[in-house]
């Protein structure tokens, strides 16, 4: 919900749930749930709204005492253009289109709000009038209070005095606003209070000489909920967002933040919906920090753009003024651990059997121990080209790049690469045989190049056949009827060796080793390098599928590449004769009872020991709840433990936690711990941080430890707040597939 909100100390107000219209019937304990306003109007026919639609009147008893009065009583109701007035008594008057209602009077409009009092006049026509001292309900809030009296003045607007607002059921009054006077506008659906007072849990603690605040939940231009915290490095941090509603489909955001270590930093966010685009701008700005005494900014910019249904165009820009930006205002560690920050913009052509794409990509350093002979290469341009048929007997296709690699430091030029295959696949229900050829050249026109040959080439052939079974049969675990499979796959490559180190290296590496890596057709990721191969692969891999749901519950496989000859083409430069590669193996389970698991591994058998290893466990009972752990391992390199959570603790609290730890360096990595409290009309968090950052210039040490907390109170209806910290629910590298929708 975007509104109008007050800046209260350590509170962050945002919108929660709130009552309904009537009489809260819930379970105590429980929120009460939105639903329509009891009424107590006969049932007719709904009838358009129209200023010519006509004043229906009911009651027990319906008396004419002239031409232009008529009073009626017992369950009196009048009800015109999707108003209605009911009470005990009515008296209307034909020639103004007006009732005088007495006796438990209930007034309600066509937006669902509710005014109950024991005397009111009210005319059909204009919508106006008056009531004394009662309470009323806003349906589309669920907001409520009472009144000494109430002015109804048009349709749209309406006035309380002496009045009183919460949007808690009337047995939970956690906050209350009390003021001199109420407007309700519900064409903006914005309430203003004017000399109110806010109190929580019956005590006053803030004066608000003028207050906006929402009655519905369309976006409002306004305050939102502020952010309070500390940082060891920043000190006492307090924001106060303001949100700007400029249309429909525009919008921004406003945050001064004061930071008592560094000064008063100035935050915005721009954001924007079209028909066929959209896009978000962010900058932040620090004048003169007071810890460095320089200027400090940070700025992206991201735009998608739709040209028609082939054609598409997106652009993504960052950038900081200082390599330590990241690292000192980052508040999470997939921000604080980037080591380059990437410029990107591309026009796409996605067609039904070919693709292309001109992109334009170059990246800001902000380590600064990567030298400038180790930063990433500009692509200034890129230009992308595949496609080709998908024929069951007969397949063609063609991958192809021209791109401009720039830098500062090294080597610099063009690369043009092209890479055609064919294919015959052979499919049948009880396996696949699929030969492939195709060849691969290189070519490079190079500026400051390290050998006389400015225009060095190299062109390869390659074949592949990829070939493999199905076996299946029926068992029965634990009583349930299952079908197992075995898939034993064979993929042989061969491709001749040629010289190529004295060819520049732009962009290639060599991926992390895994079960599917086994089957690629180049071991390198990039295009500066053909690798050399006369090799096959034998992999098996088992499936388990539920009989009765048709989910895979368990998927294992391994696998394993043996080498006829050794490989000549490397990075860095050099032959490696090895027989055969690492095992790779890897397996995934949906178990029941809501149990998941991902286990992968690298298993070298010449020494006998793990190589890399990482497994992962999720227990996910119920949509609220769920329990994390993980462990990676990595030899001589890295060694941690993941684990996050989220459980609620009894009706109200919450407890969401992670800790991302080294073994291999005894030392915290990203931790935090939240306790949340929430009810119909409030909530309170509170999490502590600590996390690992990159040291400042100058420091002994390459990283520091950095201690935060962050207190958040927020009361329904007031504004609105997005949250700092990821809930363990939606974080990626724990996620799992649905055991339907698991792969086959």
């Amino acid at each position: 919900m975007w509104s109008r909100a007050v800046w209260l100390l350590a509170c962050t107000f945002c919108a929660l749930h709130g009552i309904d219209a009537d009489a809260d019937t819930t379970a105590p304990g429980a929120c009460p749930t939105a639903r329509p306003p009891v009424s107590r109007s006969r049932p007719t026919p709904p009838l358009p709204p129209s200023v010519d639609e006509p004043t229906h009147l009911f009651a027990d008893r319906i008396r004419s005492i002239n031409a232009d009065e008529v009073e009626l009583r017992g369950d009196a109701q009048a009800r015109r253009d999707g108003d209605e007035v009911s009470a005990d008594f009515l008296r209307y008057h034909r020639e103004e289109n007006r009732v005088e209602a007495t006796g438990n009077v209930v007034i309600s409009g066509r937006s669902g709000s509710r005014f109950m009092t024991d005397d009111a006049r009210f005319n059909l026509d204009t919508h106006s009038g008056a009531t004394a001292a009662g309470r009323f309900r806003l349906l589309d809030q669920q907001g409520r209070g009472d009144m000494a009296r109430v002015e109804f003045i048009d349709r749209d607007h309406t006035r309380l005095f002496d009045a009183t607002y919460s949007t808690c059921p009337e047995d939970r009054n956690e906050w209350l606003l009390r003021a001199r006077q109420i407007d309700l506008d519900t064409r903006e659906d914005i309430g203003v209070a004017r000399g109110a007072t806010l109190r929580i849990y019956g005590l006053p603690v803030l004066y608000l000489p003028y207050f906006a605040f929402p009655i519905s939940d369309r976006r409002k231009s306004g305050f939102l909920a502020p952010q309070v915290g500390y940082e060891n490095t920043l000190g006492a941090v307090v924001a106060a967002p303001y949100y700007w509603n400029i249309a429909p489909n525009y919008d921004a955001t406003i945050t001064p933040r004061w930071m008592t270590q560094r000064g008063l930093q100035l935050q915005s966010e721009f954001r924007y919906l079209g028909a066929s685009s959209n896009g978000k701008l962010e900058a932040e700005f620090l004048p003169n920090d007071k810890q460095t005494g320089e200027d400090r900014a940070a700025g992206t910019y991201v735009h998608n753009q739709t040209f028609s249904p082939y054609w598409n165009a997106s652009v993504n820009l960052r950038g900081v003024s200082d390599k330590d930006y990241l690292s000192d205002f980052g508040d999470r560690l997939s921000v604080t651990s980037e080591t380059h920050l990437a410029e990107n913009a591309e026009v796409n052509y996605r067609g039904s059997a070919w693709t292309l794409t001109a992109r334009a990509t170059d990246y800001q350093t902000i380590d600064r121990a990567i030298a400038p002979i180790s930063r990433p290469y500009a692509r200034l341009p890129q230009l992308l080209l595949s496609g080709g048929t998908a024929a069951a007997s007969f397949r063609y296709g063609l991958e192809s790049e021209l791109v401009n690699f720039q830098r500062d430091a090294g080597v610099t030029g063009q690369r043009a690469n092209i890479r055609p295959t064919v294919q015959l696949p052979l499919v049948r229900p009880y396996g696949y045989f699929t030969p492939t050829v195709g060849v691969q050249h290189i070519a490079y026109s190079l500026e400051q190049a390290p050998t006389p040959d400015d225009r060095p080439s190299v062109t390869a052939p390659f074949a592949s056949l990829d070939t493999g079974l199905y076996f299946d049969r029926a068992l029965t675990i634990g009583g349930g009827d299952f079908e197992q499979t075995l898939e034993p796959r064979l993929f042989y490559l061969h491709l001749p060796a040629r010289a190529q180190d004295s060819l520049p290296n732009f962009d290639t590496s060599i991926p992390d080793f895994s079960f599917a890596n086994l089957f690629r057709s180049n071991r390198f990721v990039g295009g500066d390098r053909i690798a050399d191969a006369n090799q096959y692969t034998v992999a098996l891999t088992t499936r388990l599928l539920d009989q009765e749901s048709g989910a895979e519950r368990l998927s294992a496989s391994i696998g394993r590449i043996h080498y006829f000859d050794a490989r000549t083409v490397n990075l860095p430069a050099g032959s490696v004769d090895d027989v055969a590669s690492d095992i790779a193996a890897e397996a995934v389970a949906w178990l029941r009872g809501n149990w998941h698991a991902r286990l992968t591994t690298q298993w070298r058998t010449g020494t006998d020991q793990a190589i890399r290893r990482d497994f992962y466990l999720q227990y996910q009972p119920a949509t609220d709840r769920i329990v994390n752990v993980g462990y990676r391992f990595i030899r001589d390199s890295l060694e941690q433990t993941d684990f996050s959570a989220q459980w609620p603790l009894g009706q109200r609290w919450t407890f969401r936690g992670r800790s991302l730890y080294s073994l291999r360096d005894n030392s915290n990595i990203d931790s935090y711990l939240g306790l949340e409290y929430r009810s119909c009309c409030s909530a309170l968090r509170f999490y502590a941080t600590r996390r690992l950052v990159p040291a400042p210039a100058g420091s002994v040490a390459a990283t520091e430890q950095r201690n935060g907390f962050l207190l958040e109170f927020e009361l329904s209806g007031l504004g609105g707040s997005n949250g700092r910290f990821e809930s363990p629910l939606r974080q990626g590298l724990f996620s799992f597939p649905d055991a339907a929708s698991a792969p086959r």
